[in-house]
């Protein structure tokens, strides 16, 4: 009996000290993730409103150099490129359409260089919403001005896009070190809905 007692005591402890152990593994794990994402989000944030050249002057710079109506407008992060410095880079990536034609410029968000500029046809799907998109009520320049007031932020991205049958606008803005998302009615100007941006891994 005091042997049986002796053995079932060191079970437990022995389970006690397992059961700690797996907690301690698995609780950094779950919780590296929420904060890497976190952090990952956060950089984001902070480059966008460090960039010295803004989404409005990145489509103009683009518009320039291409002629056509900006359809989709934002800022690119990558934090696995640093510049000479070992600085964070960003760049602005504008979408153009002009006569069945979208091109894409990218733009360096600190220098406001152009560093590429490629084309391609559109399909079916785009030409519908570049369409829609001409006789929305609302134009991208006024929403993204709607989006920043709503939130006192800087817009970092925007996008027309056709969702079931409405014409929308996709933003994104920056503000407190948070990105967040606001989606904005193209024929009302009526912001529809506005949150905290969650990064999904999966």
């Amino acid at each position: 009996m005091k042997n049986l007692s002796m053995l079932t005591k060191s079970v437990i402890v022995a389970l006690s000290i397992a059961g700690v152990g797996a907690a301690a593994i698995a609780a950094p794990m779950v919780n590296t993730k929420a904060v890497t994402s976190s952090m990952a989000s956060s950089s984001e944030a902070v480059s966008a409103m460090q960039s010295k050249v803004s989404l409005t002057q990145a489509m103009a710079i683009a518009k320039q150099n291409t002629k056509g109506d900006v359809v989709k407008a934002q800022f690119d992060y990558d934090d696995d490129h640093a510049n000479k410095n070992g600085a964070v880079t960003g760049e602005y990536e504008v979408e153009l359409v002009a006569n069945g034609t979208a091109y894409e410029v990218k733009i360096d968000a600190n220098t406001g260089k152009v560093l590429k500029t490629k084309q391609e046809t559109l399909d079916k799907k785009d030409m519908a919403e570049y369409s829609a998109m001409k006789q929305a009520k609302v134009t991208l320049t006024s929403a993204m001005q709607t989006a920043a007031q709503s939130l006192n932020s800087k817009v970092i991205a925007a996008e027309f896009e056709l969702e079931k049958g409405q014409a929308l606008y996709d933003l994104e803005v920056v503000k407190s070190n948070q990105i967040y998302k606001v989606s904005i009615d193209a024929n009302t100007g009526k912001v529809l809905s506005s949150q905290v941006d969650v990064e999904d891994d999966d």
